[in-house]
Order: structure tokens, then C-alpha cells, then sequence
């Protein structure tokens, strides 16, 4: 999960890097979006704030998940609050965009 949120963010950065590179008048043929969006998330504060918050929630999740009944509507509502965490986590910690 901690994985893919990671991606997620990652790509979304990636795409915006390279959008912008599509603007420039002389575009660096070696800058890698990609490449560049990793490094920049890797070095910054997010990796271990969306670590740290998904493992909290992941943990919250767990500590009731065998008390609940499958297929009840508690399992599943705590199920969809999970999914909204993980989703409020990755928009929260989007890498922030250059001024231009």
C-alpha cells in the first residue's frame, strides 16, 4: 500500500514534469520525469510522512478488523474509511510545484 501510494504520487509528478518540459523552448533531452519526480519524493519530507500515516491507519484498520463479521456493513464501512484514508493521505502529500 505505503508502495503504491508512493507510486501514485510519484507519477502524478512525473506527468506534471513533464508536461511542463513539453513548454520549454529548448527541452533537455536527457531529464527523465519519471526519474526526476522518484528523486525529488524520495528526498523529501513526504516519503516518511505517507509511511508513517498509512502504517497508523493500516494498524487502525487491523486492530478491529477481527472483531468484525464479514460481510457486515461495519467491516465494510470501516473498509471504505480505510480507502478514504489512503486517498486524503496521497493528496495531502503531493510534491509541491516549482514557480515558474
Amino acid at each position: 500500500m505505503q508502495l503504491g501510494s508512493a507510486a501514485v504520487i510519484t507519477f502524478e509528478n512525473a506527468f506534471y514534469l513533464a508536461d511542463q518540459q513539453r513548454y520549454l523552448e529548448q527541452p533537455e533531452e536527457s531529464v527523465r520525469p519519471v526519474r526526476v519526480a522518484l528523486q525529488q519524493y524520495m528526498a523529501s519530507p513526504n516519503a516518511v510522512a505517507v509511511r508513517e500515516a498509512l502504517s497508523s491507519a493500516v494498524h487502525t484498520y487491523e486492530v478491529g478488523f477481527s472483531q468484525w463479521i464479514a460481510g457486515s456493513a461495519k467491516r465494510s464501512q470501516k473498509k471504505a474509511e480505510l480507502i478514504d484514508t489512503i486517498i486524503e493521505v496521497v493528496l495531502q502529500h503531493r510534491l509541491p510545484r516549482p514557480e515558474v
